[in-house]
């Protein structure tokens, strides 16, 4: 919806090499530009191309065939491997934990998950003891929709990229980077999107929240406001997105899609915020000359970092997810007493 027009209007598409300007190149190419695989190849990049990476002139590929068996056997086995970890664990688990699921695990009371660890009470209510199945399945829910995203994604990526360079020949292993970065590089939710998840929408979305900056805002892009108000567009226009998508589907709770990326924009700027701080705080101390010198304090410092990211996840994903889960739960309830009705009648 939004990537069209962007093509269309916003970028600057040079792929294509200057056609010849001789006088008998010139009578059969001056009105039309025939299709040929140099402009076929131009073509696929232009509009298979929302990363807006930088490539090559378009031909046929320049790769050796021993390269090309290399990179599609490593390609084939980076598929096979992911294929065998959904099926074999992650589909296992899930299929374990919803087997001793119900409706009841995905109510409201279900969302609050500090204070019933904490066992704080308030307004002398007695908060219900948390399970370890409910612990279970809310970790696994906090981070299934990453894996789901990651599996469908890189897959798809994958096979394509095995189709255009080892089969057509149009691309170089190159072209086509993988999409997520190393989950290790996460020790941040500023990081984990900016480092390790897709960036498929986000030049497309950028682009929009320019326009209505310079536009609407009369910003100056290089500005501090102006990049936090195109940080946070970019969060919102993914939200909406998303909840269109949830619209269209029935999925129900669109809003709750909005809320999710606004919400880790918040965080993000205050991640941003206490970083500064800190880094003011220990500037010229004897903890910034250790940080810098003992590895091993920065090795815990990410892996606190991951931890970090897993409990912002771990707290605020049921809040998304857990009403959609229990809509469905009730239409799928539903669907089937009404079936087991009908079976009677």
């Amino acid at each position: 919806m939004l990537i069209l027009p962007s093509i269309l209007f916003m970028q600057k598409h040079t792929l294509v090499a200057k056609p010849d300007n001789t006088p008998a190149a010139a009578s059969c190419s001056s009105v039309i530009l025939w299709p040929n695989r140099h402009t076929i190849s131009a073509a696929c990049r232009i509009w298979n191309n929302p990363r807006h990476l930088k490539f090559r002139q378009p031909g046929p590929g320049s790769t050796p065939w021993r390269s090309l068996l290399f990179f599609t056997l490593r390609s084939g086995l980076k598929v096979a491997a992911i294929v065998i970890i959904d099926r074999m664990l992650v589909k296992k688990i899930q299929a374990h934990l919803f087997a001793n699921s119900n409706v009841l695990d995905f109510t409201p009371d279900q969302l609050p998950i500090i204070r019933p660890l904490l066992g704080i009470r308030i307004d002398e209510e007695d908060v219900d003891p948390i399970s370890r199945h409910q612990l279970l399945l809310r970790a696994f829910i906090s981070v299934s929709w990453i894996w789901a995203n990651f599996v469908f994604l890189e897959s798809c990526h994958v096979i394509l990229a095995i189709f255009f360079v080892a089969i057509l020949r149009l691309d170089n292993p190159e072209d086509w980077p993988s999409l997520f970065g190393n989950i290790a590089d996460a020790w941040t939710v500023r990081r984990f999107w900016g480092r390790f998840w897709h960036r498929i929408a986000t030049p497309t979305l950028s682009q929009w929240t320019r326009i209505i900056i310079q536009r609407v805002l009369h910003l100056q892009l290089t500005s501090g406001v102006a990049k936090t108000v195109e940080a946070f567009g970019i969060f919102f226009l993914s939200g909406l997105a998303h909840a269109l998508a949830s619209w269209r589907t029935g999925e129900g709770f669109a809003h709750l899609d909005i809320l999710f990326f606004c919400a880790n924009f918040v965080v993000v700027a205050v991640e941003i915020l206490v970083a500064r701080l800190w880094k003011y705080a220990v500037k010229g101390t004897w903890i910034e000359l250790e940080l810098r010198r003992n590895s091993k304090l920065r090795v815990v410092g990410k892996v606190l970092g991951l931890v970090w990211v897993f409990s912002w996840f771990f707290w605020m994903v049921p809040r998304w997810l857990y009403p959609k889960a229990l809509r469905l739960s009730i239409k799928q309830a539903l669907m089937i007493e009404s079936l087991m009705l009908n079976a009677k009648s």
